[in-house]
């Protein structure tokens, strides 16, 4: 007997420069390319404020700076990432209400953050009949040939599909009645 195909379409997808669920990953990167920048903006100043020629007040303006605008870029992108989430939880949502006709199976934008981090699936039913998961699948960017250039960052495409596989009790025990009527001459020339 053939086991039940499970079909998948695709809810949305995005990649890993839209949302990382990680805003605060790159701070060391931000605040040593702030850490230049105020430096440079240091030097600039020493020529009009005498008191930041000295080397403990230069590292401390460095420090400030570098900090107070790494803080501001990292609260940015958060923002902008968790903006991005509660779109991404409404389409989500509206696709899991059409499905289910049940407002209690939508996802708020947390639940859809830990299933969006941790992998899996959610199950789902439709009229108390299982078979169908919300699923996140990640796809890494496709690694580069032998001559190509490397790239130094990897793009994953995060896709969320809705899986649908027919539940086995329905389905078997129909196909059963099925292979019984055609293969049994009795049960044929009862039915005639």
């Amino acid at each position: 007997m053939p086991t039940p195909r499970t079909e998948s379409r695709e809810v949305c997808s995005f990649t890993s420069k839209q949302w990382t669920g990680r805003p605060g990953e790159e701070a060391g990167a931000m605040f040593g390319g702030f850490s230049v920048v105020g430096f440079v903006l240091c030097l600039i100043l020493m020529l009009f404020v005498p008191g930041l020629r000295d080397v403990g007040a230069t590292m401390l303006f460095v420090a400030l700076f570098a900090t107070a605008f790494t803080a501001l870029g990292i609260r940015a992108k958060s923002a902008s990432e968790r903006a991005f989430l509660q779109r991404l939880t409404a389409t989500v949502n509206e696709v899991i209400l059409e499905l289910t006709a049940d407002r209690t199976k939508q996802l708020s934008p947390d639940e859809l953050r830990s299933l969006l981090v941790d992998g899996g699936s959610l199950p789902l039913t439709v009229n108390g009949v299982s078979g169908l998961h919300l699923k996140v699948v990640r796809q890494p960017s496709p690694k580069p040939k032998q001559n190509a250039k490397p790239k130094t960052e990897v793009v994953t495409t995060t896709r969320i599909v809705i899986a649908a596989a027919p539940p086995d009790y329905g389905i078997r025990s129909f196909d059963r009645l099925l292979e019984t009527a055609t293969t049994d001459p009795g049960f044929n020339s009862a039915a005639s």
